[in-house]
């Protein structure tokens, strides 16, 4: 076997961190050693899709959704199954409303899934049953569910107060849950409220769908806690936002500067959350930008520190203008520049964030048992999670 010399591997691996192929994506006190190939495939995943009745007596729900849906994604991508997540939603209402059913198909992209639940807003709806078969049909046909279920939980919820209208043109409800079934997911019920009829229905999916039934409060049951900590997070969130790097797409067509387009976009959903998110949902909002590793679409920064791309393979026409001029060196320095201050924005938010959850659970301690949307979506999560992962 032919011998290395010790000062060829220190010179070897001086040129693998430079130029990031050495890199992962990391969080304060995680390992900077890249994960071998066999566990980087055991990596667990959720699929989940909410299917949200948004009709006029639903004004509670989705303003808990819009309260919680990030610390539900920090609590399965920090907890003990470490998964990565994707989000669907669909919301519906019933025929002549304004619509009956939005479909968001399932994607990586938070700040989208969360963008499009500050849209929601609760109208329509009046004569008791909602077009849930449509509904829950477009759950589980159209949100893009991945055909392989290895190493990945698939889970929807149903969410809504009223029952299904008997519409025969829309396929009965538990001829879909069962469809679902036999695709490996598991289908949910969540009931806001007591209207009569609702209950019956919601116990039967849940039971076909090989999951859970929970009963709620008509406003969505969800008690969020400010803490004194919730400021500082936000403006940490915005700050890490503030390091997004765009790249690709070429020289853009026509004039328009694909990357100047992708950086105002970010920019301008970092002034939304900002201005129109509570402050306990933004806080949630910066503590999944420092444990998720595809918190960002399109960033250069990112795929770099997860050892996806390397620097010195993107074309010089698909760069950041500000990288464009720099010699190949100064360009690596640079941007190695730029990963370490957004490392260190996410030490200081994770820091934060113990605290933050330190107070919370006294907080929570002092109110007692909780029975509002989140905790019956981290229930079911908890449960469910672990069953699909027994059976592989």
């Amino acid at each position: 076997m032919r011998k290395i010399s010790l000062t060829a591997t220190v010179a070897l691996l001086a040129v693998l961190i430079a130029t990031g192929s050495a890199s992962v994506f990391s969080t304060a006190g995680d390992s900077e050693t890249p994960a071998p190939k066999n566990e980087a495939a055991k990596k667990k995943s959720l699929e989940m899709v909410f299917v949200l009745d948004t009709t006029g007596s639903m004004g509670g729900l989705i303003d808990g959704a819009k309260q919680k849906i990030w610390s539900i994604v920090n609590g399965v991508m920090s907890g003990k199954e470490k998964a990565s997540v994707k989000i669907g939603l669909v919301a519906y209402r019933d025929n002549g409303d304004e619509y009956v059913t939005r479909v968001l198909p399932l994607t990586e992209d938070l700040d989208k899934v969360y963008s499009t639940l500050m849209n929601y807003s609760a109208s329509g709806g009046g004569d008791t049953p909602e077009n849930v078969r449509r509904a829950l049909a477009e759950g589980v046909e159209k949100a893009g569910w991945t055909k392989t279920s290895k190493n990945k939980s698939q889970i929807l919820f149903l969410v809504g107060d009223a029952p299904p209208h008997d519409y025969e043109q829309e396929p009965d409800v538990l001829v879909t849950t069962a469809k679902a079934v036999s695709r490996n997911m598991i289908v949910n019920t969540i009931q806001c409220g007591n209207l009569s009829g609702t209950k019956e229905i919601w116990q039967e999916i849940a039971r076909k769908g090989e999951g859970k039934y929970f009963a709620i409060a008509q406003d969505g049951g969800v008690q969020s806690i400010s803490t004194p900590y919730d400021k500082k997070l936000s403006e940490l969130g915005s700050k890490i936002g503030a390091t997004y790097l765009a790249y690709g797409g070429g020289a853009g067509k026509a004039g328009v500067d694909f990357r100047t387009g992708k950086m105002e976009a970010q920019a301008s959903t970092e002034l939304r959350m900002s201005a129109d998110a509570p402050s306990a949902a933004q806080a949630d909002r910066a503590v999944n930008k420092a444990i998720n590793s595809k918190a960002y679409a399109g960033d250069l920064l990112q795929e770099i520190e997860n050892g996806a791309l390397q620097l010195k393979d993107v074309k010089n026409e698909d760069l950041p203008d500000d990288l464009k001029d720099l010699s190949p060196l100064a360009r690596e320095k640079e941007v190695q520049s730029r990963i370490a201050n957004r490392k260190e924005i996410r030490t200081e938010i994770l820091e934060l964030s113990k605290k933050r959850d330190a107070y919370i659970k006294t907080e929570r301690e002092k109110l007692g048992k909780q029975d509002g949307f989140d905790t019956a979506v981290e229930q079911a999560l908890r449960e469910q999670m672990t069953r699909r992962a027994t059976r592989r």
